[in-house]
C-alpha cells in the first residue's frame, strides 16, 4: 500500500478496474478528473450542508414521482453514496429532481397506475424502471455515447427545458392552492373527450398525459373561486421567501457572523421558507396536507441490538434487488420488451442533459457511468431515477466541495438525517410550503423565457415545437420531436456536421 498509490489514495486503485472502458473512461483520465487528493474539511462542510438545504426538495420531488415524502427522504442518501464513488466532479450532486420525477410519473402514467393497483405496486414498478434506465446508463458509457452530446442541437435543449419547466408548474400548482393537492383536481375536474379513429367502436376518450395536466392547469388557473385561502397564503409566503429575500437573508448572516461570511449561503431561503411555514401552519391550525410522520417499522429497526440497529440503518432501505422486480409488469406497460429498451435508453439520454447543464468541462464519461449507478441504487430502494441537480451541486460548490468526497459526505448524511427522530421534525411541514419551493425554481424561466425570446426564425419554430411537443405529451417524446423538426428543417447543417467531424 506504498510506493506511486500511497496509503490514502484506496479510490484511485479501485478505479483501475475500467481499464477496458472507452478512453473518456480509461483509468487516465479517470484518476486525473477524480482528484480525490484535493479531500479537505471543506468537503465535510459541504456535504452536511447539501444534505441539510436538500431535505425539502427530496420531500418535494418524490412527491412528484408519486411517492410519500418520506419514502423519499428514506432513500436518497444511498443513490448519492453510490454516484460519488464514480464521479470525477467535486460538486456535482445527483437525487430524484423534478426532471426525473415527472419523467417517470408521466412515462408510466404513474396516476393511473397508483390508483388501480397501491402505492406498494406503484414503488415496484417505479424501482424497476429506474434500475433499466441504470443498466441503460452504464450501456451508452460504455459505448461512448457520452461524446454524442455535441450533437444535440441548441434549439432543441433551450425548448425542452421551458416544456419541462411549464409540465413542473402544471404539476405543483394544484399543491399550491388546494389543501388536498391534486386530488381536488382531479376529482372535480372533466376532462374533455376525444373521438380518435384508430380506437374500437370510435369510442370517444378522455385526454391522457401532458395535454390532461395542461387542461387542469387552465381550469385551476380560471376558477380562482374555488382556491383554499390558507393553503395559499402558506405557498404564497414561501414562494415570496425562496424568491425575493436571498438577498436579505445572506445581510443576516454576514451580520450574526461579524462579516466573516459575506456571500449568500445557496439554499438557506429553501430552508427560511420550510420553516417559517411550518411554523405558521401550526399557529393557524392548518388542516390541508402535510408531510406526516414515517410508519412504525418504517425504518426497519424493530430491534434492540446495536449491531442490527447499525446494519439496519446500512441495508434498511433496500426494497426489492433486481431479480425479483416486476419485469413482465414493466414490459407490457411500456408495450413490450422493445418498447421498454427504447424508453430506458430515451431517458437516460435525456437525463444525461441535466449533469451535463451542471459540469461545464473534463471527460463526461464518468458522469453518465454515476447516473447509471445511482439509478440502479435508486431503484432498488423503491424509488424514481436519479439526475443532476443544479441547485444542490451549486449548494457543494459554495461551501467548498473540493473533492468527490463531499458526495460520499452528503449520501451519510441524508442517511443519518432520514432516521426516525430527525425526520419527525418534518412531520408538520405544508405540503403547499413544498409544493411553493419547486414552483420558485421554475417560475421564472416560465414567466419570461429570455433564451427562447432571443432565438428567431427556423429556430425559433424548431424550440416552440419543442416547448409544446413536452408540456403537451411528455419529456421524453418532446425532446424526440423536437429532434426531428430540426432534423426535418437543417437537414443540410446536419450533412455538413458529418463531413467536418
Amino acid at each position: 500500500s506504498s510506493g506511486r498509490w500511497g496509503s490514502g489514495n484506496w479510490a484511485q486503485r479501485c478505479l483501475l478496474a475500467f481499464r477496458g472502458l472507452p478512453r473518456e473512461l480509461g483509468p487516465g483520465a479517470a484518476l486525473e478528473a477524480m482528484a480525490w487528493r484535493g479531500t479537505s474539511f471543506g468537503d465535510v462542510v459541504a456535504g452536511i450542508t447539501v444534505a441539510c438545504t436538500s431535505l425539502p426538495q427530496y420531500i418535494a420531488y418524490a412527491e412528484m414521482a408519486g411517492l410519500s415524502g418520506l419514502h423519499g427522504l428514506r432513500t436518497s442518501g444511498p443513490p448519492i453514496l453510490a454516484f460519488a464513488l464514480v464521479t470525477g466532479s467535486p460538486s456535482l450532486s445527483i437525487g430524484v429532481t423534478s426532471i426525473t420525477a415527472i419523467m417517470a410519473h408521466s412515462t408510466l402514467q404513474g396516476a393511473e397506475y397508483r390508483a388501480a393497483h397501491g402505492e406498494e405496486a406503484w414503488m415496484d414498478l417505479l424501482g424497476a424502471f429506474a434500475v433499466l434506465v441504470g443498466l441503460a446508463s452504464v450501456l451508452l458509457s460504455l459505448l461512448g455515447a457520452a461524446r454524442l452530446v455535441a450533437y444535440i442541437p441548441g434549439p432543441v435543449k433551450t425548448g425542452w427545458k421551458l416544456g419541462f419547466a411549464v409540465t413542473v408548474v402544471a404539476s405543483q400548482t394544484a399543491g399550491a392552492l388546494f389543501r388536498v393537492g391534486a386530488k381536488y383536481p382531479a376529482q372535480n375536474c372533466r376532462l374533455p373527450k376525444w373521438a380518435l379513429p384508430w380506437v374500437d367502436n370510435g369510442a370517444a376518450l378522455p385526454i391522457s398525459g401532458g395535454s390532461a395536466a395542461m387542461y387542469r392547469l387552465g381550469w385551476m388557473m380560471l376558477q380562482p373561486w374555488l382556491w383554499d385561502l390558507d393553503t395559499v397564503l402558506l405557498s404564497a409566503l414561501a414562494l415570496a421567501i425562496v424568491m425575493k429575500c436571498k438577498s436579505h437573508l445572506g445581510k443576516v448572516v454576514s451580520f450574526l457572523t461579524f462579516r466573516r461570511v459575506s456571500k449568500p449561503i445557496a439554499g438557506l431561503e429553501v430552508i427560511a421558507a420550510t420553516v417559517v411555514g411550518t411554523l405558521l401552519a401550526i399557529l393557524m391550525g392548518y388542516s390541508g396536507s402535510v408531510v406526516g410522520k414515517m410508519p412504525s417499522g418504517a425504518s426497519g429497526a424493530s430491534s434492540n441490538s446495536a449491531s442490527e440497529l447499525a446494519i439496519s440503518a446500512l441495508t434498511g432501505w433496500v426494497r426489492q434487488l433486481p431479480w425479483d422486480m416486476p419485469w413482465s409488469l414493466l414490459a407490457d406497460r411500456l408495450g413490450g420488451w422493445l418498447g421498454a429498451i427504447a424508453s430506458a435508453v430515451a431517458f437516460a439520454g435525456v437525463d444525461f442533459l441535466a449533469i451535463v447543464s451542471v459540469v461545464e468541462s473534463g471527460p463526461l464519461g464518468p458522469e453518465l457511468l454515476g447516473q447509471g449507478f445511482g439509478c440502479v441504487v435508486s431503484g432498488v430502494a423503491g424509488s424514481a431515477p436519479v439526475g443532476g441537480s443544479l441547485s444542490r451541486s451549486l449548494v457543494a460548490q459554495m461551501a467548498g466541495a473540493s473533492s468527490p468526497m463531499a458526495g460520499l459526505v452528503a449520501g451519510a448524511a441524508t442517511l443519518a438525517l432520514a432516521a426516525p427522530g430527525p425526520s419527525a421534525l418534518l412531520a408538520p411541514t405544508p405540503k403547499a410550503v413544498l409544493a411553493a419551493v419547486v414552483l420558485a425554481a421554475v417560475l421564472p424561466s416560465v414567466l419570461h423565457p429570455k433564451d427562447m425570446l432571443r432565438l428567431g426564425g427556423r429556430a425559433s419554430l424548431v424550440a416552440w415545437s419543442t416547448t409544446a411537443a413536452t408540456a403537451l405529451l411528455d419529456p421524453t417524446k418532446g425532446f424526440l420531436v423536437g429532434v426531428a423538426v430540426h432534423v426535418v428543417l437543417h437537414p443540410k447543417r446536419l450533412v455538413t456536421r458529418q463531413k467536418l467531424e
